[in-house]
């Protein structure tokens, strides 16, 4: 039993960490309703959220390439969830900002360290095993927002619940990985515990590839925010459905996120980052000057395909470009890879509130342009 957890154990935890960053997205509607925000700064909670991570991670990943921290992993989702939780008592705007912030502490603790348990664990399977990982961090953006939705029914409080899924989480990591020797060094250097990583950095290739990185984080942040803001104002649709519409979309990513890892199995790393970004700008046309529920769920598809099929060929990438920091690569690729887009996030809010969301939109455009020429740029990995 406790073999099987410790296989599946790192994208469940993925998946409860990022219960609490889909969640955020989802809550928008829900603050703008009740706390009378504008698009800039609903935006700002979320650059809240992402402002430290984006900072801390791959900080935080070179202490992971030098020191088993594996504390982090349970420390880091239980302050994301924990923090979403107290938005319940929020009573200000500035209290909803400091505790998002809170929020995305919690995540860059989380991300570096848990990518090197899956190294750890399952390096006889790592292509799979960093897929599974993925995968799991996509279900959680796909459920949080489906938990979160519960807030339009019961109110405010029921964000106690993920509260009570971070307390789960905790007791799941302590069953499944205490007493183990690969996670009980806590603090003790690796270089006197593990092998020396072999291999050499590729400094100019991964920072060729950083470019890709911010492209896809931004594509995913800003649909993020404004999948349940375009539902609601241009398709009309009702608040609370707006939860479930995004929850589609991060279902979807789940699915092709895995579909993803599989394809560049076949194709090659960066031949499917490539087909991700042709994929996605097509696609986005027809979310942005088809304002209807056809076009809203007909781009859907093929969109979700574009940003979240590249996610983990893009963490493969960065490893494999850093194969002496794979701790620090993985604070970049899983870590900012998903905060970074956060940080543009206020200026497409203000575009918005001084336009309209459409217009606003229209920067997916040339952002997505910049990610497939970046990628053109780059050549396969050693």
């Amino acid at each position: 039993m406790k073999r099987i957890i410790r296989k599946y154990g790192p994208p469940i935890f993925h998946c409860i960490n990022d219960f609490g960053q889909g969640s955020l997205a989802a809550l928008i509607p829900f603050f703008i309703a009740n706390f009378g925000l504008n698009y800039y700064q609903s935006a700002t909670i979320i650059f809240c959220n992402t402002v430290v991570a984006s900072i801390a991670q791959p900080a935080l990943g070179y202490v992971a390439d030098r020191w088993r921290v594996p504390w982090f992993i349970p420390a880091g989702f239980t302050v994301t969830l924990v923090s979403i939780s107290a938005i319940a008592l929020a009573t200000s705007y500035e209290m909803i900002l400091a505790l998002s912030l809170l929020a995305g502490v919690g995540a860059a603790l989380f991300h570096p360290e848990a990518a090197l348990l899956v190294n750890r664990t399952q390096s006889h399977e790592i292509g799979n095993a960093m897929g599974r990982f993925a995968v799991g961090g996509s279900a959680g953006f796909a459920l949080g927002p489906l938990i979160a939705g519960g807030v339009y029914v019961f109110g405010a409080h029921f964000l106690w619940v993920f509260t009570a899924i971070a307390l789960l989480g905790v007791l799941l990591y302590f069953y499944a990985f205490t007493g183990e020797a690969d996670t009980t060094n806590a603090g003790e250097s690796k270089s006197s515990t593990t092998p020396t990583h072999t291999g050499t950095n590729d400094w100019s290739s991964f920072g060729k590839l950083f470019f890709v990185i911010a492209s896809r984080s931004i594509l995913f942040s800003v649909l993020s925010i404004f999948i349940p803001i375009l539902y609601i104002t241009v398709i009309n649709g009702e608040a609370r459905a707006s939860s479930l519409a995004l929850t589609m979309y991060f279902a979807m990513g789940a699915v092709l996120t895995y579909m993803g890892g599989a394809l560049s199995d076949k194709l090659g790393f960066l031949k499917t980052v490539r087909l991700g970004n042709l994929i996605f700008l097509p696609s986005v046309l027809v979310f942005i000057f088809v304002p209807n529920i056809w076009g809203f769920f007909g781009a859907m598809i093929p969109m979700a395909f574009g940003v979240f099929s590249q996610y983990g060929p893009i963490t493969v990438l960065g490893q494999k470009y850093l194969a002496k920091n794979a701790g620090f690569a993985s604070g970049v690729t899983l870590g900012l890879g998903i905060t970074l887009g956060g940080l543009a996030a206020p200026y497409i809010g203000h575009l918005a509130d001084i336009y309209d969301v459409q217009t606003a939109l229209m920067t997916l455009i040339p952002v997505g342009l910049m990610g497939l020429l970046m990628s053109l740029w780059l050549k396969e990995p050693k």
